[in-house]
Formats: C-alpha cells, sequence, structure tokens
C-alpha cells in the first residue's frame, strides 16, 4: 500500500505546476469518415480571351434643330417621353409665313390667269411668242415663290423623323429659335449597341457579324449576345485603336450610356483547372480539399486566375493528376474520405 501511494505520488510530481497528467488526444475529424466523389486535377483547352471596355449606344440618334428663326409656340414633349415617328414635337410660330403664303397664292394664281389669257392671244396671233415666253416664266417665278414659302411653313412643325424617347429637350416655349439651334435629343431605345475601342494587336480577333458575348455591369452577370455590325477602317493614330460597335439585343433595363464589357477570343491555351464547386473561399483565401494518397483530406490554398462557364484556371498550389473533392463545401481537414467516385475534370471549360 505504501508502495502504491509513492508510485502516485511520483506521477504528480512529473507534472509542472497547474499542469494535469496527459493523455493522448484524438481530434474529432480523424475518427470521422466522409463519402465524397473526387475530381482528378487535369489540364484543359480554354480560349485566350481580351475584355475590352465600351459605353452602350443608341443605334438611331438625333438632334432635331430649327431651319429657320421663329419663336417657339408650343413644346409637346418632355424628356423620357415615347414618341412616334411623325408626332408633332414642336410647333413655331407661323403668321408671318401664312401671310408671306397668301400673298404668294394671289401672286400665283395672277400669273396662271395672265399666262391662259396671253396663250389665248398667241394662238389667234394676237401676241408674239416672247411675249408668251415671258408671261411662262412670270408664272413659274410665282409658282416657285410659293412652293418656297410652302418650304419654310412646313419648318414651323417639328416632327419625330423615327419611334422613339426624347433624351434632352434645349428649348422653352417663347424663346426665340434661330437657324440650326438644336431643340431636341432623341433616340430608339430599343435598338442600341456597345461602342468599344480595340488594340491595334486584338482587331484582327473580332470580324463583321461574329456572335461576342457582353457583359452589361448594371444588368448582373449575365452575358448578352452581341453581334458585330461595324468595325471603322480608320484607327487612332495616338491612341491606336479602332472603334467596334456591336449590336446587342432587345433587353429589359438596358439603356444608352451604361457600361459595358465584350470579351474577344484570340484562340486556345492548354491550363489546369478544376470545377467551380470544388473551391473554397475562407475570407480572402481560396483553397481546395486535396485527398492524399493514404485517403485524408487536406486543405490547400491555391492562386486562380481566369474563370469559366463550368470551371476555373488553377495558376498555383495543384499538381497534375491530384484528387481533390468535386463539392468542397463537403471537406473536413484531416478527415478520413471513403471515394465514391473519382472523375476527370472537365475539357469543356
Amino acid at each position: 500500500m505504501k508502495r502504491l501511494a509513492s508510485v502516485f505520488l511520483i506521477a504528480i510530481a512529473g507534472c509542472g505546476p497547474g499542469e494535469a497528467p496527459s493523455t493522448p488526444a484524438v481530434s474529432a475529424s480523424s475518427q470521422s469518415t466522409i463519402q465524397a466523389k473526387m475530381v482528378e486535377v487535369r489540364t484543359a483547352q480554354v480560349p485566350i480571351r481580351v475584355e475590352v471596355t465600351g459605353q452602350v449606344a443608341a443605334i438611331y440618334q438625333a438632334t432635331l434643330s430649327s431651319k429657320i428663326q421663329g419663336t417657339i409656340e408650343k413644346v409637346l414633349v418632355r424628356e423620357g417621353v415615347s414618341v412616334a415617328k411623325g408626332q408633332v414635337l414642336v410647333v413655331l410660330d407661323n403668321r408671318d409665313l401664312r401671310a408671306d403664303l397668301a400673298r404668294m397664292d394671289a401672286e400665283s394664281e395672277n400669273a396662271k390667269a395672265h399666262l391662259r389669257r396671253m396663250t389665248g392671244l398667241y394662238q389667234k396671233d394676237a401676241v408674239s411668242k416672247q411675249e408668251l415666253e415671258n408671261a411662262t416664266r412670270a408664272f413659274k417665278v410665282a409658282e416657285a415663290n410659293r412652293k418656297a414659302v410652302l418650304a419654310q411653313l412646313s419648318y414651323t412643325v417639328v416632327k419625330a423623323p423615327f419611334d422613339g424617347v426624347i433624351t434632352e429637350k434645349k428649348v422653352e416655349e417663347s424663346e426665340l429659335a434661330s437657324p440650326g439651334q438644336p431643340l431636341l435629343k432623341m433616340e430608339d431605345s430599343q435598338h442600341l449597341r456597345l461602342e468599344a475601342t480595340v488594340a491595334e494587336g486584338d482587331v484582327r480577333a473580332v470580324s463583321r457579324g461574329d456572335r461576342i458575348p457582353v457583359l452589361i455591369d448594371a444588368l448582373g452577370g449575365q452575358a448578352l449576345a452581341g453581334t458585330v455590325s461595324q468595325i471603322l477602317p480608320a484607327g487612332d493614330p495616338q491612341t491606336h485603336t479602332f472603334m467596334v460597335k456591336v449590336d446587342l439585343p432587345t433587353t429589359t433595363g438596358l439603356k444608352s450610356g451604361m457600361f459595358g464589357r465584350l470579351q474577344l477570343d484570340k484562340g486556345v491555351s492548354q491550363t489546369t483547372v478544376i470545377p467551380k464547386s470544388a473551391l473554397v473561399e475562407r475570407g480572402e483565401l481560396t483553397g481546395v480539399f486535396v485527398v492524399s494518397p493514404d485517403n485524408v483530406a487536406h486543405l490547400r490554398w491555391v492562386r486562380v486566375g481566369r474563370t469559366f462557364e463550368q470551371t476555373v484556371e488553377v495558376l498555383s498550389g495543384l499538381s497534375l493528376g491530384e484528387r481533390v473533392f468535386l463539392d468542397g463545401l463537403r471537406g473536413v481537414d484531416g478527415a478520413a474520405v471513403q471515394i465514391l467516385d473519382s472523375v476527370k475534370a472537365p475539357t469543356n471549360p
């Protein structure tokens, strides 16, 4: 009995002050077994893409200006209003022109009556040919003057040249409009395009008629299917860029002036990829769960690059042939793994 007590005292003395006797610790994770599908790290051919920024603009837009001088009598629209082709937008005071038209009508009627009279007399050899020609010219001049006033009168009514939306109103009623002065701006909001400047080294990667994905940040991550409609033949000699215009489909919420990005494919390259589902994000770090040869899961931080539709490029942290969790959210660091299935990484990014 004394010997047992002495052994107990020795065991206590072996512990430092404030310490308890140590016992082998076993982690919960090492005792658990995870059933999960694996994916084998492989290389795949991915497109080499160049991203170009641009701005959405209306294909059809117009600045409506006054062709004559006159007081603005009515402005029938405001910004944001939809208008139809031929709709009256602005009316100028036309009283003076109507008075001129009445005078021109009277002069034209007089000249026409004089011409009829001279024609009858000429047929009776009562007047010379010269007198008939003078009467004919007088009628033509009077009629030309009348048509000129009619044209001036038509300029007092400004109509919409196409279906669209008023984007800017630059005048108010009772203001004096001068020839060439902008009155309104309008655009067709149903037909929009992205106008982007492409570097001269990348412009050969795009051709008229190409289908190109266009990302509009204000609309979220869904890419729009754009069609290249125009590549301006002359570039900017200072920036060495060319203007490329990409027509966009009619899309709810898409407006001119929005920022957009288009992606140009310049070929393919071979790179390491894994499915997006394999990634695990912890704050600003990105990792995957790698399964060791003894079937134990280990969290490993990786550096990723480009993101594709189904996969993501891995720049460093993984080697070809390694196995990672297909669903990274199922991984537990240090846990034993029962592999349900092992597949290759998708070859189509």
